[in-house]
C-alpha cells in the first residue's frame, strides 16, 4: 500500500528564499512505497506540478518506485480546468537550485534510493532537462525527455500570438525573446549543453524521444518535433561529447510513449528490460552535423 505524503521543505531541511512574502519558491508532492525507508527503490523525479506528477503514477506503480514531484511556488495549475492559474517557472534558476537539493534531502530523511531517474513529458520534459543541464551535480542515472523541447525561444516562436502559454512565458521572463535574448538563452537546455555533457560523462543515460506524427505537429505547431526543438541540439551535444548521440522518434500521439511504454523508456536508458515504445526509431546524431531529415517534422 502506498503512502502519500505532502512534505514542507523544512521537513527535508531545504530552505530556499521566497518568491513573495508568503509563497515558497518550490512545493513538492512525495509518494513513497510502504518500505521506502527499509530497502532501496527507484526515485522518479519530475517538475511542473500535479498535472505532470500524475503522468508518472502508473509507471511508479509498475516499478514499485518512489515519486518526487516539484512545483513552482506561484503555480496554481493543479487540474486542466485551472489553466488560468498556471504559472510555471520556465527555467527559473533559484527554483532549479532549490529542486536540485531535494533528492539528497530525501535520502537524509531516511528514504533509500537505488537510482534517480528524472523524466517527464511536454513542459516537464523541458523543465527536467533544464534542471539537469544547470545542475549536473545531481548525477541522475537517467534523464528521459518525452515529446518536449530543448530550446525556449523556438518553443515561444511556435506559439500563436493569442496563446496562453506564449503570454505566460512572456509574463514570467518579463518580455519577448527579441527583447531579452540572453534571459531566454539562460533558461534553455540548448544553451547549457556543457552541463548535459558533464552529466552524461559522469554516467547519466540521456533518452530524448519525440513524436513526428501529424497530430503532434498540428497540436504544437511543430514546437516539439521541429529540428529546433531537439534534433539540431543533439548534434551539438554530440559535438560537446566528441561522439554521436542517439535520439528516438515515434509516430505516437502526444505523451503516449510515456503513458503506454514507460518501462520501455527506462529500458532505453539501461534500466530494466521492456519493449521500446511502438514505432520508435533510433537516430544517430553526429557531432556538429545536420540532423537526419527523418528525425524531425
Amino acid at each position: 500500500m502506498r503512502k502519500v505524503l505532502l512534505l514542507a521543505l523544512l521537513l527535508l531541511g531545504v530552505g530556499p528564499g521566497p518568491v513573495a512574502a508568503s509563497t515558497p519558491i518550490v512545493r513538492e508532492e512525495l509518494h513513497l512505497v510502504a518500505d521506502a525507508r527499509l530497502r532501496p527503490h527507484l526515485l522518479l523525479l519530475t517538475l511542473g506540478g500535479p498535472n505532470y506528477c500524475i503522468q508518472l503514477r502508473n509507471l511508479a506503480r509498475n516499478l514499485d518506485a518512489n515519486r518526487l514531484c516539484a512545483d513552482f511556488g506561484p503555480d496554481e495549475y493543479e487540474t486542466p480546468s485551472e489553466r488560468a492559474g498556471r504559472k510555471e517557472d520556465w527555467g527559473d534558476p533559484a527554483y532549479d537550485a532549490a529542486v536540485a537539493k531535494l533528492p539528497a534531502a530525501l535520502e537524509r530523511s531516511g528514504v533509500k534510493v537505488s537510482a534517480l531517474v528524472v523524466l517527464g513529458v511536454s513542459y516537464s520534459g523541458y523543465a527536467n532537462a533544464q534542471l539537469v543541464a544547470t545542475h549536473p551535480e545531481l548525477r541522475p542515472a537517467a534523464l528521459i525527455v518525452v515529446d518536449s523541447y530543448l530550446d525556449l525561444p523556438a518553443r515561444y516562436a511556435a506559439l500563436p500570438l493569442y496563446h496562453e502559454t506564449r503570454k505566460e512565458i512572456q509574463s514570467v521572463l518579463g518580455g519577448t525573446p527579441g527583447q531579452l535574448p540572453q534571459a531566454y538563452a539562460n533558461r534553455s537546455p540548448s544553451h547549457h549543453l556543457d552541463g548535459l555533457a558533464t552529466a552524461i560523462e559522469h554516467g547519466m543515460r540521456f533518452v530524448d524521444i519525440w513524436s513526428v506524427s501529424a497530430s503532434e505537429k498540428r497540436e504544437f505547431a511543430g514546437a516539439t518535433c521541429d529540428a529546433a526543438a531537439n534534433a539540431q541540439w543533439l548534434s551539438l551535444l554530440a559535438g560537446k561529447l566528441g561522439h554521436p548521440v542517439s535520439g528516438y522518434v515515434t509516430h505516437l500521439p502526444h505523451a503516449y510513449a510515456l503513458w503506454d511504454y514507460g518501462r520501455g523508456l527506462l529500458a532505453l536508458a539501461g534500466l530494466g528490460h521492456a519493449r521500446p515504445p511502438r514505432t520508435a526509431r533510433a537516430f544517430s546524431f553526429a557531432p556538429n552535423s545536420a540532423p537526419p531529415a527523418a528525425s524531425y517534422c
